[in-house]
């Protein structure tokens, strides 16, 4: 219906608290060590570029595919919002963003990267936009 915006579960699972902050420490992560080692910049922008390239290809190509698979896709993300919804109440960690929990010891950054590798599994999710 008109005016009525439809989440996706990729869309939910990045807007969760702890999901984007760990998005966002990445991105920071990724920027910096960028600007202090030359060499890793320039093989890394040489990367983003041919990833954008490869990125922009697919989804042109399988855009006839994923036209003709739409009530499936619909079908697989409404099982996967309701799967967040069990996962959200079981977790409720998900709605804070990491800065909240970087004193404990057991939610270090290898526990918010197994957090969201297991996201990852559970909901074969592909892989998160860039943080902005």
């Amino acid at each position: 219906a008109a005016g009525v915006t439809v989440l996706t579960a990729v869309g939910r699972v990045a807007g969760l608290p702890l999901v984007n902050s760990a998005c966002e420490m990445a991105s920071a992560s990724y920027a910096a060590t960028k600007e202090i080692h030359p060499a890793v910049k320039a093989v890394c922008e040489v990367a983003e570029t041919g990833v954008r390239a490869i990125t922009s290809a697919a989804i042109i190509g399988a855009q006839p595919i994923l036209d003709h698979l739409e009530p499936q896709l619909a079908a697989a993300n409404e099982y996967a919002c309701r799967g967040l919804d069990r996962l959200e109440e079981q977790l409720p960690i998900l709605q804070q963003p990491t800065e909240k929990h970087t004193s404990n010891k057991c939610l270090n950054g290898t526990g918010y990267l197994t957090i969201l590798a297991y996201l990852h599994y559970c909901y074969q999710l592909t892989p998160l936009p860039p943080c902005s």
